[in-house]
């Protein structure tokens, strides 16, 4: 029988997955009305004004240059990464993207640290890869170049982030949740800010449109995800943790037909289906290694 605390995460998991999901919407919406670096910024200073009632009561962690490390890691490069990207692909495109964490991870860990998944975590992560192909490549897109390098923006994301998570198990295990989601943001706004400074030409106009959709991106899919991730990460490990992106397209698309009138062909449908076996047996798997 599961324990509460386990059922606990369980919720946390789905969570997380609903909220990165619906953060694809807000990129898209948010995208119409700022620059990469102002949005990638913009998200991450309202996620700081979210997170620093909490930090204040906190234990300031001292490893302040790994920390500095994982800002880069965590969010200053996959945010603006994303943020490219949402300018140019649907967000059923960037969550499926997004959702070849759990295989980079794996494979990371293989090389530098000799974690050898189990069969059924290595078989579940390829037919997940085989879930994101058919969304990607049999998607309603038109292949060119632009989106071929959205595509690879995106998957640089991914890259950072299963980086990131890894990054977090081997130096910051212990550590408070909450001064961890905050440190990792504001040494990303610090890097980011000068910048974003520098790249701009003018100061850019702030529509109402913009703003509520750049504060709801900032606060709830960043600020109280983080918070959601650490608490994930803590508790199942990097692979199963990862495993939360194979979720995410799910959430994705259905905010995306929802909200934007996106359109899912049988091809995307059949992808996500694929990608959420592959999830759970991906979590089941490594949980009860």
């Amino acid at each position: 029988m599961l324990s509460r605390n386990y059922l606990f995460n369980i919720i946390i998991f789905i969570l997380l997955a609903s909220l990165w999901g619906l953060s694809f919407i807000f990129l898209r919406l948010a995208s119409l009305h700022f620059d990469v670096i102002s949005l990638a910024n913009g998200r991450i200073f309202f996620a700081c004004i979210f997170l620093l009632p909490f930090f204040l009561l906190s234990k300031i962690p001292s490893q302040i240059f790994f920390l500095f490390g994982l800002g880069l890691l965590n969010s200053a490069l996959p945010f603006t990464l994303t943020s490219f990207s949402a300018m140019h692909l649907p967000a059923s495109y960037l969550a499926t993207i997004n959702s070849l964490v759990p295989l980079i991870t794996v494979c990371v860990r293989r090389a530098f640290f000799g974690t050898i998944p189990t069969k059924k975590t290595g078989f579940a992560v390829l037919i997940g890869t085989v879930g994101v192909v058919l969304v990607v490549g049999l998607g309603p897109l038109r292949f060119s170049e632009e989106i071929f390098i959205s595509c690879l923006a995106s998957i640089g994301a991914a890259i950072c982030y299963s980086l990131s998570g890894i990054f977090v198990i081997h130096f910051f295990k212990n550590k408070s949740l909450i001064a961890l989601s905050f440190m990792s943001l504001i040494s990303a706004f610090i890097i980011l800010t000068p910048i974003n400074y520098f790249t701009l030409d003018e100061l850019p106009e702030f529509p109402l449109e913009g703003l509520y959709s750049l504060a709801i991106l900032g606060v709830f899919c960043t600020g109280l995800a983080y918070l959601l991730y650490f608490q994930v990460l803590k508790f199942f490990g990097p692979t199963a943790s990862s495993s939360v992106t194979y979720s995410v397209p799910m959430f994705g698309t259905l905010w995306g037909v929802l909200f934007l009138g996106e359109i899912v062909t049988w091809q995307i449908g059949i992808g996500c289906a694929v990608i959420l076996i592959a999830s759970i047996v991906i979590f089941q798997g490594e949980s009860q290694a």
